[in-house]
């Protein structure tokens, strides 16, 4: 007893006339053409000169005026991940929150409603202190960085090095490659050799700083720095959980 067996088999050979339609030709198929892409003609990111440089103090008081209403996360790194330095801004929830790490040593404080709490480190008992606010934020001298961007950037003469794209923004890069800058107020034998990159978007934000610095004594230093906008809340510590920070805006939510 047999059955018969039914073998189909379909070879897809391109371009091969033998496998069209019937009642198409070769020359009767129109070929594809792709739709044309618009060209994005994003405006360029705007810089101020002074004496045919750019005008390093303008670009940072841009920086700190645009971040004066704005929230964001500053993280900075100095000599690698063991020594670093965060802010978060909540400017509609009026909170600030400071991180600051030394290798395993850890600080930080969060300021709300006019109240600052400290972590202790010393006190297995106790997890915070709580202050009334004299409406400085301790550990920085500026919430937005300009300040500490201003004494790391020894270097004179930056330049304009072109447009980068980073996290979807157009940046202009901003850099010195620089040597033998004398440190002010240091061994008048001392100098610097720097390689310093600031990345710049058009709202004025300085989104990165990549600093690297080296002295005629051979050591070196590095600073990095990156900001982060439109966060929508500061990340509560675990030693600030029973302080209930956000507590009002969350049940008022619900």
């Amino acid at each position: 007893m047999w059955r018969p067996v039914l073998v189909v088999a379909v070879v897809a050979l391109a371009g091969c006339t033998g496998l069209l339609a019937s009642g198409d030709t070769a020359t009767s198929r129109k070929a594809v053409t792709p739709a044309p892409v618009p060209e994005t003609t994003e405006p360029a990111v705007d810089l101020p000169y002074a004496d045919g440089n750019v005008d390093l103090d303008r670009i940072l008081d841009r920086h700190a005026a645009v971040l004066a209403d704005r929230n964001f996360h500053r993280h900075v790194e100095r000599e690698g991940p063991q020594n670093t330095h965060d802010v978060w801004v909540d400017r509609e929830g009026g909170v600030v929150r400071v991180r600051q790490t030394f290798g395993p040593l850890n600080e930080g404080v969060v300021v709300a409603d006019g109240v600052e709490y400290r972590n202790v480190r010393d006190d297995p008992d106790t997890d915070y202190v709580r202050a009334e606010s004299d409406g400085r934020v301790p550990y920085v001298s500026s919430l937005s960085g300009a300040s500490v961007i201003r004494g790391i950037l020894t270097a004179e003469g930056y330049d304009r090095l072109g447009t980068v794209r980073r996290g979807g923004r157009t940046l202009a890069v901003v850099g010195s490659n620089d040597t033998d800058i004398p440190i002010s107020g240091a061994d008048p034998d001392q100098t610097v050799a720097v390689r310093s990159r600031l990345y710049v978007d058009r709202q004025g934000v300085v989104r990165y700083v990549d600093h690297w610095e080296r002295r005629s004594d051979g050591s070196t230093m590095v600073f990095v720095m990156s900001v982060r906008t439109g966060i929508v809340r500061v990340p509560v510590p675990w030693w600030a959980d029973d302080v209930g920070i956000y507590e009002e805006s969350v049940s008022g939510s619900m």
